[in-house]
């Protein structure tokens, strides 16, 4: 019975998928749902996320954050969604984004950019993601978040709420190493676009490099940045048409 019954939610999905040319990635792409479903799973995880964990209040805080996004948004590819960005009171070096345009920035990552170019570059690869779809894409290849995701349709938005835990969230953020040169790809496109230097995204990625050398902390499952020396390499040639030679060797260091 309940082989039938999954069996029978199965091809229910497959009748709803949706086709579209994808700008972020130029490719025909495959979903099982719309920017509709997206932006209202997006907002269930969003739920979740600010019931764990504490907003940063201050006003020059978000002003700065939203102004930076005001500008990445208007030349992003995608123009379906409404961004938002928030920062979390967290200690952790690092920056999430979420289904339907929900963009969220630690504050220990805040505190220890130099910049507007290398705070765009952080907010940027996260737009990346977002416009290129990859948490969609990877929650959709899960047998197990399939099933979640035919339920949501059946039942609304509260089912989608009340199933996204912590695995589900984990999900989302661990992005393959082909999503993150992806995003960073995006992200020089827009940081240019909108009149940043992309080159503040370097210094990013070694900022993050220096991090993932300490001892982890509790949130070390939000760590969905885990290969700095490749991206570094990939951006120096992105960026300036060449690699260092210290990429190089960085390379060579951490095979």
């Amino acid at each position: 019975m309940m082989r039938s019954f999954v069996l029978g939610l199965l091809i229910l999905c497959c009748c709803g998928c949706v086709s579209e040319y994808n700008l972020a990635t130029n490719r025909q792409e495959m979903l099982l749902y719309g920017t509709e479903k997206e932006i209202k799973i997006g907002q269930a995880i969003s739920y979740q996320l600010e019931k764990n964990y504490k907003l940063v209040p201050d006003r020059d805080v978000n002003e700065r954050v939203q102004a930076i996004l005001d500008r990445l948004e208007a030349v992003a590819d995608r123009q379906d969604v409404v961004y938002t960005v928030r920062v979390l009171d967290e200690d952790e070096v690092n920056a999430v984004s979420l289904p339907g345009g929900y963009i969220y920035v630690f504050k220990g990552l805040l505190d220890k950019v130099e910049n507007d170019d290398q705070l765009a570059g952080v907010i940027a690869h996260e737009i990346g993601h977002v416009t290129a779809k990859h948490a969609m894409k990877r929650l959709q290849a899960s047998y197990g978040y399939t099933l979640l995701q035919i339920l949501a349709v059946e039942t609304g938005t509260a089912a989608v709420t009340q199933g996204v835990n912590a695995l589900y969230l984990t999900a989302f953020l661990a992005y393959s190493k082909q999503d993150e040169f992806e995003a960073d790809r995006l992200a020089v496109k827009y940081t240019r676009a909108a009149g940043y230097d992309p080159e503040g995204m370097i210094r990013v990625l070694e900022i993050l490099r220096e991090e993932n050398a300490k001892e982890l902390r509790p949130l070390n499952y939000f760590r969905t940045h885990p290969y700095p020396n490749e991206r570094i390499a990939a951006l120096n040639t992105r960026i300036r048409g060449h690699m260092d030679f210290r990429d190089y060797l960085n390379l060579i260091g951490s095979e």
